[in-house]
Parts: C-alpha cells; structure tokens; sequence
C-alpha cells in the first residue's frame, strides 16, 4: 500500500496500490494541521482495512504552501519512514506539474502557478534552457492582469485564468494548462517516484 501526503494547503490523503486508487481523504480547509494529521491517517488505514506495517512507501509533498502544513506533512512522512522501514519520497507541487505537464505538452517555457489562497499564487518559471527560477509568491488581481507571451500557462486552480491577459498573437486558451485534479491525474506517476532522486526536503517560501 502506498499513502500520499499533501499538507500544502489544508490536508489531503491519498492510499492505493501500485495500479489505483483506493481511499481519498480530502480537508482543504483544515487549519490545525499538526493536530489532525496522524487521526486522519490512520482514518484512511481504516476506510481501506490496512495498517501501518501494510503500508511499503509513502510520498509526501514538499511545498510550497503552508510552512506548519509541510513541515509537519515531512517530519511525519519520515518519521513513519523509519520506523516501518520503508523508502519516503518528497516532490514539490512545481515539479509534479511539470512532469505530469511535459507528458501532454513538451513546449519548453512554461509560467508556473500554484495556488495558495484568494488571489495569491505560488510562481515560478522554467526557461528554454531548461532551468527553473527562483519561486515567488504573488498577489494578482483581476484589475491588473498579466500579460504573458510565447510560453505555457500551467496552474493547479482555474482560478488562474481571470488574472492572465490574452492576445490574439501572444496567448491564446489552448496555451493555458490546468491540472485541478493533480493527484488523481498523476497518481502513477507520484507512486513511481525513486526515493534516492526525490528527497522530502520541505520548500518554504514566505507567505506573509
């Protein structure tokens, strides 16, 4: 059994197999996160009928988000890491995006959102060359829309589409990506993770 952290924004579980599925839990709104945490794992364990010692991997988020969220999402990931000994394997929401995206699309620069809440979102780009900058939390507004150009558009929320300014000759709809279910449309790919390339090291990125 293989059990899926994300505690980026509010609490989101995840337990299957090797080929679907099993159990969902879903709180995006949950504010006690430290607290909740390891009840709400062991609910899902439940729902399934497994325990601890059924489970052989676990993939956790890194960020960006909540820096409670995914520091507790990780220490918890590891912690039960050791003592099941089973292999932890950590991925931001950046990354999964962009392996999930590069699997529909391979245009090479791409604009990079993830959302956090209202209208701030997690940015980051990846370049031509194939390198990432440095991520940035930013405020839009429907008022003062970005206007983007010879690049893909990918977020986790459609929310996304009412700040970005549109053109005929720069960007059109098709260039916007949006991937509202990211775990469930990546779940294969999040379960084939290698542990010694995808290490849980949390990402924080100020949000305030």
């Amino acid at each position: 059994m293989i059990l899926i952290i994300d505690c980026s924004r509010g609490l989101n579980l995840i337990i299957g197999n090797k080929k679907n599925i099993l159990a969902t839990i879903s709180r995006p709104n949950l504010k006690k996160v430290s607290e909740s945490l390891i009840i709400e794992v062991q609910k899902i364990l439940n729902t399934v009928n497994k325990r601890y010692n059924n489970l052989s991997k676990i993939i956790v988020i890194n960020g960006p988000g909540s820096f409670t969220g995914v520091r507790t999402a990780v220490t918890t990931a590891k912690i039960l890491g050791l003592s099941l000994n089973i292999p932890v394997c950590g991925i931001s929401l950046f990354d999964l995006l962009k392996i999930h995206h590069a699997k529909l699309n391979n245009k090479t620069k791409q604009k990079i959102f993830i959302h956090l809440n209202n209208s701030s979102f997690f940015s980051q780009d990846l370049l031509k060359s194939g390198k990432n900058s440095e991520i940035e939390l930013i405020n839009l507004s429907a008022e003062l829309k970005l206007q983007l150009s010879a690049c893909d558009v990918v977020s986790n929320s459609p929310k996304i589409r009412k700040y970005i300014k549109m053109t005929k000759d720069k960007l059109k709809k098709e260039d916007i990506f949006i991937y509202s279910d990211l775990f469930i449309k990546a779940y294969i790919t999040l379960i084939s993770l290698n542990e010694k390339k995808y290490i849980p090291n949390p990402i924080y990125v100020k949000t305030f």
